[in-house]
């Protein structure tokens, strides 16, 4: 069941099963925390609207976070085999045909949109991405009408009792790309599309883009959203500079979040209100990024700024007592977690590149502990002891992941510490940049 497009609305026990796989692997591969699930209406018929910056990531981001078995809508040019058009139809995703892939192909859409009115009565969830495309920016761009034509023709053609509700859902990465990077899933309040039903009757086009326009007003509560093309590296930059300054817990969301709109409002505000200072601002800020890349530091280096001898002193005991263990960890999971680096280094659009590792990490992380337990049958005559020591091995080799984040760290602390007793100059630069820019935070945070 699910495997075919009249049906993809249905429960496939097959989906379940491979999602109980995947949707745990991409929590490991991915930290991911989700708000406001609890809010959504189960027993209504949904559409969730998400922002797009990282191509699969984002879909697998919602299924992680979700109970159900939504459908997702895609560009019609990705289902051009048969093969991928069952595996995709499989996985729940239904093609949107555009201008681009040629105007007859656009009859498609006719019986399309008749499915997903199937889709959206049996109440799993129609799941769309009204961007149209994937941008690696935290930006939301300017909705395509899709999302809100799809609802208020279903209604429409359903006498206006499907009452459909509209989630926004923002994705919020701390790296698109990294293992081990944080991901924020924000289920917003719902918008009902019975709001808009008289001024789609009285006027289509306009009720439409009134309806597109208020998911776009909606999305952007819950995203990150920098919308200034001169100032945008510089305000994505400052975002986390200036985060310590709010006193909050950075792990809590979506405390963070917030905290960081508000420092880009005020950023916004800033460069308004006084471009002379902010194009200073902007040129410090240049400076101190690239002196940051100079001395290979991180912001979070700077941010703390003293560091106890004698806590490194202890941290670097731990270090030495746990390095065996790191060392097996190394020795045994180079393979799988080097592999899928290897494969994607020619991949030219970086957005892809989470999605192809994640894809390649799934399929080969089990063939491959699969074989260490054929392997180890061989060795040792008892079941539950391979079983054991593959699963140890899976779990000392993300042990020795984070173990090679903290030793990097470590290093970095005593890199800092060292440059700061013998006053480098590049370093003393550094940190009087820090000051400066600290400064400008103070005039209007």
């Amino acid at each position: 069941m699910g495997t075919n497009r009249n049906t993809i609305e249905k429960f496939s026990l097959g989906h379940k099963i491979l999602r109980y796989y995947v949707d745990f692997s991409f929590r490991i591969f991915f930290r991911t925390k989700s708000h406001n699930y609890n809010k959504v209406p189960q027993d209504e018929i949904i559409i969730f609207a998400l922002n797009h910056q990282n191509t699969l990531v984002d879909a697998l981001a919602l299924l992680a976070t979700v109970k159900k078995q939504p459908v997702f809508m895609a560009r019609a040019d990705i289902f051009n085999t048969k093969i991928i058009n069952n595996i995709l139809t499989f996985l729940k995703i239904l093609p949107i045909y555009r201008i681009r892939d040629g105007k007859e192909s656009l009859r498609n859409n006719d019986a399309i949109f008749l499915k997903t009115v199937d889709v959206l009565k049996n109440k799993n969830g129609l799941v769309i991405l009204p961007e149209g495309s994937h941008l690696g920016i935290r930006r939301l761009r300017t909705l395509k009408k899709g999302i809100s034509r799809i609802a208020l023709q279903a209604e429409e053609s359903n006498d206006y009792k499907l009452n459909i509700k509209i989630i926004p859902v923002g994705l919020d990465y701390s790296n698109y790309i990294n293992f081990r990077s944080k991901l924020f899933v924000y289920f917003g309040e719902a918008i009902n599309v019975s709001d808009y039903y008289d001024a789609y009757k009285e006027n289509p086009p306009r009720g439409m883009n009134l309806l597109r326009e208020r998911v776009e007003e909606e999305l952007k509560k819950y995203i990150i959203h920098i919308g200034n093309d001169e100032y945008y590296k510089m305000i994505d930059f400052l975002r986390k500079f200036y985060l310590p300054e709010l006193n909050i817990n950075t792990r809590k969301q979506p405390d963070t979040l917030f905290a960081e709109q508000k420092i880009i409002e005020k950023l916004n505000q800033f460069i308004e209100q006084k471009p002379d200072e902010a194009n200073q601002l902007k040129e410090k800020m240049g400076d101190f990024e690239s002196l940051l890349q100079k001395l290979n530091f991180k912001l979070w280096v700077l941010q703390k700024s003293k560091y106890s001898i004698f806590g490194m002193l202890i941290q670097s005991i731990f270090m030495i007592l746990l390095f065996p263990i790191y060392l097996v960890g190394v020795l045994i999971n180079y393979i799988p977690y080097k592999v899928p680096v290897m494969l994607t280094k020619k991949v030219k659009d970086r957005q892809f590149l989470s999605s192809f590792r994640f894809v390649i990490a799934i399929l080969l992380f089990p063939l491959y502990y699969f074989i260490l337990a054929i392997i180890g049958s061989l060795i040792v005559d008892n079941t539950w002891v391979v079983l054991i020591s593959v699963l140890s091995s899976l779990i000392i080799g993300l042990f020795a992941f984070h173990y090679y984040i903290e030793i990097k760290k470590f290093w970095a602390k005593i890199r800092y510490t060292y440059l700061s007793r013998i006053k480098d100059k590049n370093l003393e630069e550094l940190k009087l940049l820090y000051s400066q820019i600290s400064d400008f935070g103070n005039r209007f945070l």
